[in-house]
């Protein structure tokens, strides 16, 4: 698999795409939880850490195995470790964390990537990680 950079744009589609996955995950866990409370609103941290369990379970998961989210897999890239192998659980978290900083500062760790020479945005660099893209065409090609 070659280590090709991938555009920042390409990052954020697959972003955007995996969210709108994610929202559909909060609406049935905000379904259940309101059939739980008998009708009521749920404005509790319970729901809040349930959420955020949510979302580390569904990044974890995809980026360990395969290495891909759903939006990913759409936009043709892969998370793998500094070696080109799978993430660990311990990469994956620290991945989550770490980009949950760099959209928190405004976007600014996604936006570093256009001016890392390795196209390395701030959580891939603190989790030890990258993307490359995934050209299939290519790698049928060699076969």
């Amino acid at each position: 698999m070659d280590s090709i950079q991938v555009a920042l744009w390409r990052r954020l589609a697959a972003a955007v795409y995996d969210s709108i996955i994610l929202l559909a995950l909060y609406f049935v866990a905000a379904l259940l939880a309101v059939v739980i409370n008998d009708g009521e609103a749920v404005e509790t941290p319970l729901f809040f850490l349930a959420l955020l369990f949510i979302t580390w379970a569904f990044f974890v998961k995809f980026w360990c195995s395969p290495g891909q989210t759903l939006g990913m897999q759409v936009w043709k890239v892969k998370v793998v470790n500094e070696r080109g192998g799978p993430l660990t659980s311990k990469q994956a978290s620290a991945r989550l964390v770490c980009s949950l900083l760099s959209w928190g500062v405004l976007g600014l760790g996604f936006i570093w990537a256009l001016f890392d020479k390795e196209g390395l945005t701030w959580h891939d660099k603190l989790s030890q990680s990258r993307l490359v893209f995934i050209d299939h065409k290519k790698q049928q090609a060699e076969k």
